[in-house]
């Protein structure tokens, strides 16, 4: 049904790890959609902190900048980028570097934030 649908095939490799994981510990039936909430929740955390340590951006500068485009809905210019950014890139790496900072941003919204309803 995951692959099947194609608002779910982003989020399919969380939605696996829940069942594998999760539910068979879960034995209250009524509790699985607060246990799933709370995994996203974990999940997504991680993955913020993921992308800062890794990109080495500033965690605060970067979750403010996330929020940001969460709720706007319009992607941020490189500068806002860069500005997470310790050192900014040269001229030559910055292209590469905000486009790839900028689609792991869309990749992001694509898994944690876009409706879980298919």
């Amino acid at each position: 049904m995951i692959a099947g649908e194609v608002k779910l095939r982003s989020k399919r490799e969380l939605i696996e790890r829940f069942i594998d994981e999760n539910l068979p510990l879960i034995h209250d039936v009524d509790a699985i959609p607060d246990e799933f909430d709370r995994y996203v929740q974990r999940e997504k955390t991680m993955a913020l902190a993921k992308i800062c340590e890794e990109e080495e951006l500033d965690r605060d500068q970067f979750a403010s900048l996330m929020e940001s485009y969460i709720y706007s809905k319009q992607e941020p210019i490189r500068d806002d980028i860069f500005q997470c950014l310790g050192n900014r890139p040269s001229v030559l790496r910055a292209r590469e570097i905000g486009e790839r900072i900028l689609g792991r941003m869309r990749e992001f919204v694509e898994v944690f934030v876009e409706s879980m309803v298919a």
